[in-house]
């Protein structure tokens, strides 16, 4: 009896390691097969990483992950979790992902004139040895059963500094279906084919300041020589003034979006901006009435159409 109260955990232990050995060997062949088709659609050059592991409370841990894109760009990431994965469809109906320490190994890319050149200025300045402790998270739901019903939100932040999310809800795009088109042009064409049959009943997003505009309107004062907060009235003060370049009939609300926008620039403020479209969100039956608005310069009309909603906190 002795023996066998001994030789039982031992047996449960041996299995336990088999089962954790065989659960990363099978995580790491599920993640070079996604690797492979990442590939072949031709978004990507290259994707590789130095491990992976299967955690026993069913998440996966990627560490060192370097990643080259279609125009050969190159970007690193320290560690990738994920967790709540689908394993049972090749499209995760189900899956969260948490991303952190980006690094650049070839620089920042050039920007040629896309963000203002103070931003571009900064950009240009992160070392190719350097890792940015960015936070990356990004999760969704997918219920094909369901009018194809697919909900994700993605989070990007900066600790001390800012934090950015975005959160959609669409209906009638088959994502599984398009997930199995491996030629990119032909998946592409298809995904806008059924755009036109979509719904997209919401998007939102918001955006975080926590010392990224102090840090901004500091660096801006230093080097002009100026008091930062006659700089940051004079911010305020232009977007007060976007109503001057609104339509007539958008006026109120460029008044109503100039004067939020002030109050974030106040700093340590959070900017929201929501779009819950009429017939929900369809996007057939809100052509006709958006192009005829359109053309009649009947802009207001397209902002009720979309319900264009605004806020500061």
């Amino acid at each position: 009896m002795k023996k066998l109260l001994i030789i039982v955990p031992l047996l449960l232990i041996v299995a336990a390691g088999g089962l954790y050995f065989y659960a990363n060997r099978e995580t790491e062949n599920q993640l070079d097969r996604y690797i492979e088709r990442a590939i072949a659609s031709g978004a990507y050059n290259d994707i590789q990483y130095e491990s992976a592991e299967f955690g026993m409370d069913g998440t996966i841990n990627i560490s060192n992950l370097s990643i080259t894109d279609a125009t050969d760009f190159n970007y690193t990431i320290d560690n990738v979790e994920i967790a709540n994965m689908d394993f049972l469809n090749t499209f995760p109906r189900t899956i969260s992902v948490t991303a952190s320490g980006f690094g650049l190994p070839q620089g920042a890319p050039e920007l040629d004139g896309v963000f203002a050149p103070e931003l571009e200025e900064l950009l240009g300045n992160i070392s190719s040895t350097q890792v940015l402790p960015i936070e990356m998270r990004y999760n969704h739901e997918y219920q094909p059963t369901d009018n194809d019903l697919f909900t994700s939100t993605m989070n990007i932040g900066l600790p001390d500094s800012f934090n950015f999310s975005f959160s959609s809800t669409t209906r009638n795009i088959p994502y599984e279906m398009l997930n199995q088109i491996s030629d990119q042009a032909e998946a592409q064409a298809a995904f806008s084919n059924a755009l036109f049959s979509a719904e997209i009943p919401e998007v939102s997003l918001s955006i975080s300041d926590f010392g990224l505009l102090d840090a901004y309107i500091q660096g801006q004062a230093d080097e002009q020589g100026r008091n930062a907060q006659v700089i940051r009235d004079e911010l305020m003060q232009m977007t007060q003034s976007l109503f001057l370049f609104a339509p007539t009939d958008l006026q109120n609300m460029a008044i109503d979006l100039g004067n939020e926008l002030s109050t974030f620039l106040e700093g340590n403020r959070t900017f929201n901006l929501a779009v819950r479209p009429d017939f929900s969100g369809s996007v057939q039956q809100l052509q006709t009435p958006i192009m005829t608005a359109f053309f009649n310069n009947d802009y207001a009309q397209i902002v009720d159409l979309l319900n264009v909603e605004f806020f500061t906190e």
